[in-house]
């Protein structure tokens, strides 16, 4: 028994130095790890190149099929691999993607309502007579400049919620400016711009903005990130749809207000609201949403542990009792 367990050991010790040895004699050479960077980017690629075609064959609805689980938890495990970021194989997905918005965009809506995902909080809402942007955001060129004027020529009015760059593009604002349509933002944002319609109010304050030959009734809330003003805006479009897109509301002093605002209004028909919102499940259930869309998802400017992912907003979603559609760049849905 002895002799055994001694044979035993002589033998773990081998195979452990020979595991040592075989290991530094395979450490990788810089011609191997340039391989190796080659291997994973063109792995990338024919990825990225069958997520778009899973998402083009399993667009967004209620319910996700697993499907389309399986291809967004596979985009939250390329897009946590930070050397793809600002990468060609990225942009070329992206670009992707936004065509598919473009292309759709691009053909007349006879009825109903559509809402766009572009990137980050960025979405646009259309009806047969107005166009509604939000928070467009080129992602520091991750949306070429051409697309996205293609976007703002699509678009009536820009509404910008707060001034942080990942909502607030002044590239962006400057499209808009330049064909001379409208933007709405927080009195700290771009004040020296006369072109600029500032607004923020200690309560909640209603317009109503003339676009093409119709009104568009828009309701601002005050909301806050932490110490940042953070304007919410709900619309009304000439159709009767309500949309409320909450930028990037997180306080937990607005709370009791906010809380009391959502059970006295009408319940809107698409609540957009930033995936990492404060206390969401109590936000939805006070402002009682027929649909709930969520945004801020992967946001590739910031770090790893602030890239919520699509796997993360499933988990939140499907605990709540309410209907949802989550979508990534470029995606849309159709609310008859």
């Amino acid at each position: 028994m002895y002799l055994i367990r001694f044979f035993l050991c002589v033998v773990c010790v081998s195979i452990s130095v020979l595991s040592i040895a075989q290991d530094q004699k395979e450490q990788p050479t810089l011609a191997s790890r340039d391989k190796i960077e080659t291997l994973l980017f063109k792995q990338a690629a024919i990825m990225f190149d069958l997520i778009d075609h899973t998402l083009k064959e399993y667009p967004p609805e209620i319910g996700q099929p697993i499907v389309r689980k399986h291809a967004l938890y596979n985009l939250d495990a390329l897009f946590h691999e930070t050397r793809y970021d600002q990468s060609p194989e990225l942009h070329q997905f992206m670009a992707k993607r936004i065509a598919v918005a473009l292309a759709d965009l691009s053909h007349p809506l006879e009825d109903g309502m559509k809402i766009y995902k572009l990137y980050n909080h960025g979405f646009v809402v259309r009806t047969p007579t107005v166009t509604v942007a939000f928070d467009l955001y080129t992602g520091k060129g991750l949306i070429a400049d051409s697309l996205m004027q293609a976007i703002v020529d699509k678009c009536d009015i820009l509404f910008v919620t707060h001034f942080h760059k990942d909502h607030a593009d002044k590239q962006v604002a400057e499209m808009f400016i330049k064909a001379t349509k409208p933007i709405w933002a927080p009195t700290n944002l771009w004040e020296d711009n006369a072109q600029v319609q500032h607004i923020r109010c200690d309560k909640l304050t209603e317009r109503e903005i003339k676009i093409k030959n119709s009104l568009l009734k828009v309701t601002i809330l005050p909301g806050n990130q932490g110490q940042v003003m953070n304007n919410i805006y709900e619309i009304t479009t000439p159709e009767g749809f309500n949309v409320i897109h909450t930028g990037d509301q997180h306080s937990e002093k607005d709370m009791e207000w906010l809380s009391k605002i959502g059970r006295q209004i009408p319940a809107p028909d698409v609540l957009i609201v930033n995936c990492w919102t404060k206390n969401l499940s109590v936000f939805l259930n006070d402002f009682n949403p027929k649909l709930v869309i969520t945004g801020h998802e992967n946001e590739l400017g910031h770090s790893i542990d602030h890239r919520e992912p699509y796997w993360l907003s499933f988990q939140k979603l499907e605990q709540i009792n309410k209907p949802y559609v989550l979508m990534t760049w470029g995606e849309y849905y159709k609310i008859p």
